[in-house]
């Protein structure tokens, strides 16, 4: 007798939709049922599992116009559906998709189910399109096949991404994300690698509820004040910069792009002690690729710490940290609140052994 499995496949649009420049006619939803009967005829083969799908158009649009709202509505529509379905999957453009991946692993408590992003370099229809492969490999993973992976996963070309680490590195190659600063949880392709160590880890932050009544339940949480700024610095910057964002646009809370290992330059610091002052946080992290913002290297990341004017990103995505501090936002935590749970690891976004580091300089 075959294990059936049912799968709810929320679409939002993007290329594996078979959305890009100067396409016409496009029918995104057609494109994508598709695919789900091309997916499907090969897994039902080869497993002795009946998977059906069902699909719930969102939106279609670019990536590039996914909002927090777009995150809302997926996190309500799957907690809606939860008890309905085995697994989940989303359909979404590469632009923007780290960041969705991340706002929905902040968005659940207790989760028991994938739910598993994808989508596509190259449109369905089109040659050499990995849009099949990457929704059937998604399928994979959401149904189960040995192992079972729950939580927020990213799937996309050869690579199982957890949610909070999934970074966008190319517009070209099939595998276009990367999993930052840590290794995927698993690769797939002909059969599922695991990596054991990280499957493990990333199972363990499923369940964070401290109450026995809601041990079991599936908690959401997504709520997200998006008045935060992102901003690079450069030589010469302008400290005024923070006060006027602070004064004309109820800023919030900021991201710093800054130098070495979250090395901001003097030039800055009037500003960061207005921000203290005003009590807005600000997250430093590092231009530098794979670097970690720790204030542990050089006397100006020191001097940040000695003053408590900032906080270190250590090795979070950019995704991770804008997210995470317009989570901690929209569920209102104060300034020092704020200050203290940006470095605890809610998701497997900071690998909190690095915090815990000495300053032995200090």
């Amino acid at each position: 007798m075959k294990t059936k499995k049912n799968i709810l496949l929320i679409t939002t649009g993007g290329t594996i939709a078979g959305e890009y420049a100067n396409k016409k006619d496009n029918q995104p939803t057609i494109q994508v049922q598709k695919i789900i009967q091309t997916s499907l005829k090969t897994i039902e083969l080869e497993t002795n599992i009946n998977v059906s799908i069902d699909v719930f158009e969102l939106c279609e649009v670019d990536s590039s116009d996914i909002l927090p709202e777009h995150w809302i509505a997926i996190g309500d529509k799957i907690f809606e559906e939860y008890d309905q379905f085995d697994a989940f999957i989303i359909t979404h453009g590469t632009n923007t998709l780290a960041y969705t991946a991340t706002a929905l692993s902040f968005s659940f408590e207790n989760l028991e189910k994938s739910i598993v992003l994808t989508g596509s370099q190259i449109p369905y229809g089109n040659s050499g399109s990995d849009a099949v492969m990457n929704l059937e490999n998604s399928i994979r993973v959401a149904i189960g096949i040995s192992p079972s992976i729950k939580g927020v996963v990213v799937v996309f070309g050869s690579h199982i991404i957890s949610g909070v680490r999934a970074k966008k590195i190319t517009d070209f190659d099939y595998d276009a994300f990367k999993s930052y600063t840590a290794s995927s949880i698993g690769r797939i392709g002909r059969e599922i690698m695991i990596n054991e160590l990280h499957l493990a880890k990333h199972v363990s932050y499923l369940k964070k509820s401290t109450s026995t009544i809601s041990e079991n339940k599936l908690i959401k949480n997504n709520c997200f004040d998006m008045h935060v700024v992102s901003l690079t610095e450069f030589p010469g910057m302008s400290s005024s910069v923070f006060k006027a964002l602070v004064e004309e646009n109820n800023t919030r809370g900021f991201i710093l792009r800054s130098f070495g290992a979250g090395d901001v330059s003097n030039n800055l610091e009037k500003g960061l002690q207005y921000l203290k002052e005003k009590k807005i946080p600000i997250v430093i992290t590092s231009q530098a690729p794979n670097a970690i913002s720790n204030f542990q290297v050089n006397k100006p990341g020191l001097r940040l710490y000695k003053n408590k004017l900032a906080i270190p990103a250590w090795d979070m995505s950019i995704e991770s940290q804008t997210v995470k501090l317009s989570w901690l936002l929209g569920q209102n935590y104060s300034y020092s609140e704020i200050m203290e749970e940006m470095i605890i690891d809610y998701r497997g976004e900071i690998h909190v052994e690095l915090t815990k580091k000495k300053y032995d300089d200090i």
